[in-house]
C-alpha cells in the first residue's frame, strides 16, 4: 500500500481522512493527542515545535522508503480581541499551521519527487474573508495558500501542490444545524468533514496538470453577498 502522511489526524477532518483514506492507503498519523483509529500509525509531536518535528521526521525517514502524499491538515485558531492577542499566541498558531507544513514539505520532498507524488494543504476559506480577531489564524491560512503555489513551481513537474479552502464544515457530532445555519448556505446545508474527503480523493487521483491550484469548499458562502 502507498504510504500517506496526515497532520492532525486524531480529530476532525484529519480523523475522517485518515479513516477514508485507510482503506487504500497505508496512513500515519502526527499530532499532539492520541485518538485510536485502527490500522493507523501514529507519532506523538507537538508541531509547533521545531525541534521535536525535526526528530519525528528523521523517526519516520527510518520507516519509510516511500511516500505518496502529504496532507498537511493539522492547524489550530486562537479567536479573541486584538487588544488581547499576546505575542506568544500569534507565534504558536503561525509555527502550527504555516511552518510546520513547510518544514515537512521540505524534509519529505526527496520522497515525494521520486513518487511523483501530492502534497495537499488544507487551508481556509479565512485567507479570503475574515471576521475581528482572527488575525493570527487567517494569517497563517493566507501563507498556506501562498505557500502552496510556491512548492508547486518548486518541485515542479514532479510533485502535485494544491489546498483546499474548507468553509464551515461541521466536525462536531453533537451539534445539529440550524434551518438558519443552512440555509445562509447557497448549497443548502453546512459541509461535513466527509465533503473534503471527496476532493481530497479526487486530487489524489490527479494526474500532474493540477497543480498551485486552491480549491474552496464552503458550500458557495465566499460568492454569496450578504447586506445587514
Amino acid at each position: 500500500m502507498k504510504n500517506i502522511i496526515i497532520t492532525g489526524a486524531s480529530n476532525g477532518i484529519g480523523k475522517a481522512l485518515a479513516k477514508k483514506l485507510s482503506k487504500k492507503y497505508n496512513i500515519i498519523n502526527i499530532d499532539k493527542e492520541e485518538n485510536s483509529i485502527d490500522g493507523i500509525t501514529f507519532y506523538k509531536c507537538d508541531l509547533s515545535n521545531k525541534e521535536e518535528l525535526l526528530n519525528i521526521i528523521e523517526a519516520i525517514k527510518l520507516e519509510l522508503d516511500s511516500l505518496y502524499a502529504l496532507i498537511n491538515n493539522a492547524g489550530f485558531g486562537l479567536f479573541k480581541s486584538l487588544d488581547k492577542q499576546t505575542y506568544d499566541e500569534w507565534d504558536e498558531v503561525l509555527n502550527t499551521n504555516l511552518r510546520a507544513p513547510y518544514i515537512l514539505s521540505k524534509e519529505f520532498s526527496y520522497l515525494l519527487k521520486e513518487a511523483k507524488g501530492h502534497i495537499i494543504n488544507i487551508s481556509s476559506t479565512r485567507a479570503l474573508m475574515s471576521e475581528s480577531g482572527t488575525e493570527s489564524y487567517s494569517a497563517s491560512k493566507g501563507g498556506i495558500s501562498s505557500l502552496t503555489h510556491a512548492l508547486s513551481i518548486s518541485l515542479a513537474p514532479y510533485v502535485k501542490v494544491n489546498s483546499i479552502s474548507p468553509g464551515w464544515i461541521n466536525t462536531d457530532e453533537n451539534f445539529i444545524p440550524s434551518t438558519q445555519d443552512n440555509y445562509q448556505h447557497p448549497s443548502g446545508r453546512v459541509g461535513t468533514p466527509n465533503d473534503i474527503v471527496d476532493i481530497v480523493k479526487f486530487l489524489l487521483k490527479n494526474k500532474g496538470f493540477i497543480t498551485g491550484s486552491d480549491f474552496v469548499v464552503d458550500g458557495g458562502m465566499t460568492k454569496k453577498m450578504i447586506y445587514i
